[in-house]
């Protein structure tokens, strides 16, 4: 049936409405709607409890993290030396279920319909070598009886117990309070939520909306309620504001644990001191961030956050609007020349609410740029696999600006390959274009590009967005990246289905329009699903034949981006690409300025777990380079201080058995007339310091012709090329050689012989690469030694500007690593909130 355009209008309003309440990473419209039901509905059926304030319906605030206990932080990632570790938790985990309210707490649980708690019971029974069926009866037995035969078995079974272990640290601070939701309002309770916010929520993870549900079928509501994640966002947010009427196990347990904290000063003392670290360091990004917001650049980074890729923007869309209404008011539609008010207003509320820094530091991590780096990487993989996109690399992304130029041909990408080192993207474009590659040439010339592209987000950035006035390079590649990826097709379509209800509503009224009609308004929503579900299917199995909807949405998509949806497209690109490299430049810049405030943070963040996957970063950003060969220069310039500073790393080279005997070679080949010979000499002059050693040296030059009344040492002061005749046959013995590799090791790390060993390694490929490999590792297991080298290098030679400058790029490097790597990030802003503002007001101070 065809439906006029005004009514087909209504109709899509209506189910893009719904699908967006549906969808758990965009639930504004909950929020909006709820705007104008608090007093009428949302009240009235509360009168007994009072809502915080982030439930008034600020998105900002409900965006922010929400973490769990700081508690729960530290016990994962205790260190051996700490007391607050995972194995402090099994003792108290054991210790609490032999209180016979443990078992009750666990019924009451199961009853109210917690099913992650009865899947981690039942995998506590299966480590009791028991079978599935009776493992879940005895967790059913549990549910209804409060009891279970096996209960003793397990307390006694210390196996048994880490999958409650991971039940309490894995499951969010949420979750509890949502369960508690669901029964007040299946047992139609005054203080239940309204109807219209438990429905939205059963419909988010695909319940039908019911009140009469058996027992496994609530545990299975709970299994889907954990997926949501502990986001803060719609129906799932306002349910877990309920307030408890009855304690829980998980809530027990943690009182209990807490308590136990407050009360044994060891404990109290770790947990103040780990706390307060944590907080430091957060409060030194901190100030650093909000001085960059408050600069020229800060200002110039806020309008285009608002305005976007136009220059004039009429309509907020996302997060710029959400920003807009929380500075501005709903009621303050978005105009041009408010912009400057609005900005105001943003710096005192940066000082006034700290979850503001969560809600801008956001777009440094993965959900930030979920689409982005999806296009980004099916484009570095298609220009080393598909011929058609290195043709369209070769004529275009040079347009993209000075980095595909300069910094490319600077890069170990251009320099690493065969194909590129000895030429410069000028004679590079020329040999293309006169058909001088072959399709392997092509694939291999494209392999470099997208080795760069990978590595670098400001020149993925220039990609999307031309400085120079021209149309987007990007614009060329995307209809084939969707094409040919599967996965960056899959990023597209979450990104429609998800983050961006502009594009979704643009895109279904474009498909339901098609001359084929294959998809109707009613089933826009439903279509999406399926082809989603088999992209996911698609890319799991690494299935290059898609199903009959994923191949329809990506021909459709790919169609639409090529006509009417680019706009679309390009302003999804410029939300998750431009902007946050946006602020990784404004932060960046703020680093440079104060570089001793950026390595006083450094040294904080180094001992926090979630430095973990940037520290690594950093470190392969640095062997990708020639920064570590650098290093070495600088050793081998004779800086003493960096040599000393360096020296651990010979203990991570003697460690290996190849590398040390690389070395132990050159030093015993090496030519009498060569710096080596140096350290063979002191090597073995120490070895015959040690008497053993030094008779077993005097027997055997007696073999060979000396007098046994000699003394050796003696023998080599007067001559010392008599080491070079003697010395293979000393090495023979098993003793003497032990000791004497140990003597060649202690004479280049503290006899002062590693700018010669340095020297050595300069000339060596192989060697150069034993080097960076081993100073790598010794980095990530101790990061402060990077600051250290830093420091030190920039003496190697004094007065040079260039090598100045080259300090600066190692600098840069690091700080680039640390800003590109979302994973820390998501960390670092789940490290800070809930666990370190909250905590250190209900914990902190009141330890004894």
């Amino acid at each position: 049936m065809e439906l006029g355009k005004k009514s087909q209008n209504l109709l899509f309003a209506q189910i893009s409405s719904n699908h967006f309440m549906k969808r758990k990473a965009e639930l504004l419209v909950l929020f909006i709607f709820l705007s104008f039901k608090l007093s009428l509905v949302l009240f009235p059926s509360l009168k007994a409890k009072e809502l915080p304030e982030e439930v008034d319906l600020n998105p900002l605030l409900a965006e922010s993290g929400w973490a769990d206990r700081s508690l729960k932080w530290m016990i994962e990632s205790g260190e051996s030396h700490h007391f607050i570790r995972p194995d402090w938790i099994d003792t108290e985990i054991e210790e609490f279920l032999k209180d016979e309210q443990a078992l009750s707490l666990i019924q009451n649980d199961l009853l109210r319909g917690d099913g992650l708690l009865a899947d981690a019971l039942t995998e506590a029974f299966h480590q009791l070598r028991v079978g599935s069926e009776t493992a879940k009866k005895e967790v059913l037995e549990i549910a209804h009886e409060g009891k279970s035969k096996l209960w003793i078995p397990l307390l006694s079974h210390s196996q048994a117990l880490w999958p409650l272990r991971n039940y309490l640290l894995y499951t969010p601070n949420s979750y509890p309070p949502v369960l508690f939701a669901l029964k007040n309002w299946e047992n139609g309770s005054p203080e239940a939520l309204p109807d219209l916010v438990m429905e939205t929520l059963l419909k988010t993870i695909d319940i039908k909306p019911s009140k009469s549900k058996n027992l496994e079928e609530n545990w299975e509501i709970a299994r889907r309620l954990a997926r949501i994640g502990n986001d803060g966002r719609g129906a799932y947010f306002l349910a877990s504001t309920t307030v408890r009427n009855e304690d829980s196990f998980y809530n027990a347990f943690w009182d209990k644990a807490e308590q136990r904290v407050r009360k044994d000063p060891v404990l109290s003392h770790e947990y103040t001191y780990r706390l307060e670290r944590n907080k430091k360091s957060w409060n030194v990004l901190s100030r650093t961030l909000k001085d960059a917001l408050a600069s020229y650049e800060g200002k110039d980074f806020f309008i285009h956050y608002l305005v976007g890729r136009t220059e004039i923007k009429q309509q907020l869309q996302g997060r710029p609007l959400w920003l807009w209404e929380a500075l501005m008011d709903k009621k303050v539609p978005f105009r041009i020349d408010l912009a400057d008010e609005a900005y105001k207003r943003f710096l005192i509320q940066l000082e006034k609410d700290p979850k503001l820094l969560d809600f801008i530091l956001w777009h440094l991590t993965r959900p930030a740029e979920a689409a982005s780096e999806a296009t980004k990487e099916a484009l570095s993989q298609g220009l080393s696999k598909e011929e058609p996109i290195c043709k369209i690399a070769m004529e275009w992304i040079w347009e993209a600006g000075p980095k595909w130029e300069g910094e490319l041909q600077a890069s170990s990408s251009w320099n690493l390959s065969e194909h590129t080192r000895h030429l410069n993207p000028a004679t590079l474009r020329k040999s293309y274009q006169n058909g001088q590659f072959s399709r392997s040439d092509l694939l291999a010339i494209g392999d470099v590009l997208g080795s760069y592209l990978i590595r670098s987000d400001s020149a993925w950035a220039d990609l999307v967005y031309s400085k120079t006035g021209r149309f987007p390079v990007v614009e060329k590649f995307f209809p084939l990246l969707v094409q040919y990826s599967p996965g960056c097709a899959l990023a597209w379509l979450e990104s429609l289905a998800n983050n961006d209800q502009e594009s979704f509503e643009a895109f279904g009224r474009w498909i339901c329009n098609q001359p084929e009609h294959k998809v109707s308004l009613e089933q826009y929503d439903s279509w999406l699903n399926r082809a989603g579900d088999q992209l996911k299917e698609a890319v799991e199995k690494k299935e290059p034949l898609l199903g009959e909807e994923a191949q329809y949405f990506i021909d459709s998509f790919v169609k639409w981006t090529m006509g009417p949806g680019w706009e679309y497209i390009l302003n999804r690109l410029w939300f998750e690409t431009i902007i946050p490299e946006m602020l990784r430049k404004l932060i960046k810049n703020r680093w440079l300025s104060d570089k001793e405030q950026f390595w006083k943070w450094y040294r904080g963040i180094c001992a926090l777990p979630a430095a973990k996957t940037a520290i690594e970063r950093v470190t392969n950003i640095l062997v990708t380079g020639k920064e570590m060969e650098l290093i070495l220069q600088g050793i081998a310039s004779w800086n003493y201080e960096l040599a000393d500073v360096c020296a651990s790393n010979w203990d991570t080279i003697w460690e290996d058995p190849q590398k040390r005997t690389k070395i132990v070679e050159a030093i015993l080949h090496c030519d009498g007339l060569s710096e080596l010979n140096n350290i063979l000499v002191f090597a073995t002059e120490n070895t015959l310091e040690r008497p053993d050693e030094r008779k077993i040296a005097q027997k055997i030059a007696a073999v060979y012709g000396r007098s046994s009344t000699e003394d050796i040492q003696e023998i080599i002061a007067q001559d010392p090329v008599v080491i070079r005749s003697l010395l293979p046959h000393w090495l023979e013995s098993p003793q003497f050689a032990e000791h004497w590799k140990r003597s060649v090791f202690l004479t280049i790390k503290y006899g002062g012989q590693a700018p010669i060993i340095a020297q050595w390694m300069l000339s060596k490929k192989e060697a150069i690469e034993m080097w960076t490999e081993s100073l790598a590792e010794t980095m990530q297991e101790n990061p402060f030694l990077l600051q250290a080298i830093i420091t030190h290098i920039g003496r190697s030679i004094g007065g040079e500007i260039s090598w100045a400058k080259e300090v600066r790029r190692i600098e840069e490097r690091v700080m680039d690593g640390l800003l590109s790597d979302r994973i820390f990030w998501e960390n670092l802003i789940v490290d800070k909130t809930g666990g370190i503002e909250n905590e250190t007001q209900k914990i902190l101070y009141g330890l004894p």
